[in-house]
């Protein structure tokens, strides 16, 4: 790639890495239905103005609204609330072998033995960091990660589904949308919620101001654009470095221990997903279809 698109995926990369920490660290002062309710609120009040209303769209983006808005950012942000940031960043991964899995079903796409070669070394990884003693008493909110990680799967299949759509009017409406599901949600379980939110400290706000403009903006922003002007698997690889950053400042930032199992698990998940990544899908013909 040129050098220009190069530094964009690796600000993208480093945006992503870091806004994993900003969450964990959001998260530990205001409840994470709340969170991601300020947070979808506070994308719509930015892009809006400038998006268009997708006219004949809405009805799509209500359910991309509810499986990418409260079925993946609400639950995984829940889950920060209760579980290290290091595993998170690992365990998301696993949004990719679904992707690929629904990608057969959906878009005719044959895997090959290389990529389910990729897609059960990342399952493997997985189940390898669950039997850590240290994550025993975590089960709960690594099950609710790899939820999550299967609604962004699902939201992916959704969202190439809608076809051709403005970034801003994708990101836009949809959070226009999800925002109030998430304040519903936290409305009946975080009786507490308000007082957090007035209680909450400078840093708090600097976290979710990171998520806000420079994960779900910037870097989104770059990411599509990168998507559109490069050989895509020139640059889905570069998102593999976002995982391996939280990591290390989860270590440097919240002083997480890593376990030999938890590293063990996170290298063979990594190979996995990085597989399935630099493979590129085999589409088959089907008959009576253009």
């Amino acid at each position: 790639m040129p050098i220009k698109a190069m530094l964009m995926a690796l600000s993208v990369a480093v945006i992503w890495g870091i806004n994993m920490l900003t969450v964990k660290g959001a998260v530990g002062e205001i409840p994470p239905f709340m969170l991601t309710a300020i947070r979808f609120a506070a994308v719509a009040i930015l892009l809006v103005p400038f998006a268009r209303m997708p006219r004949g769209r809405l009805g799509k983006l209500a359910i991309i609204s509810v499986t990418f808005g409260s079925l993946h950012f609400g639950v995984l942000f829940y889950a920060l609330s209760m579980i290290d940031a290091g595993p998170v960043a690992i365990i998301i991964l696993l949004g990719v072998p679904f992707s690929s899995m629904l990608a057969t079903y959906f878009f005719n796409d044959r895997l090959g033995w290389k990529r389910l070669s990729g897609m059960a070394l990342a399952f493997i990884g997985v189940t390898i960091m669950f039997w850590d003693p240290t994550m025993t008493d975590l089960q709960l909110p690594l099950l609710l990660v790899v939820f999550a990680a299967f609604m962004w799967a699902v939201a992916n299949v959704m969202i190439k589904k809608l076809g051709d759509i403005n970034t801003f009017q994708l990101n836009g409406w949809m959070a226009v949308m999800a925002a109030p599901q998430l304040l519903i949600l936290s409305l009946i379980f975080e009786p507490n919620a308000y007082q957090a939110v007035l209680t909450a400290s400078w840093v708090a706000w600097a976290n979710l101001s990171f998520t806000v403009v420079m994960s779900s903006i910037v870097a989104y922003g770059f990411w599509y654009h990168l998507l559109k002007t490069q050989d895509v698997n020139m640059v889905v690889p570069w998102s593999l470095l976002a995982p391996v950053i939280s990591v290390l400042g989860s270590f440097l930032v919240f002083d997480e221990t890593f376990s030999i199992l938890k590293i063990i698990g996170g290298i063979v998940v990594l190979c996995g997903v990085g597989v399935i990544m630099l493979r590129k899908p085999v589409h088959r013909k089907v008959q009576g279809m253009d």
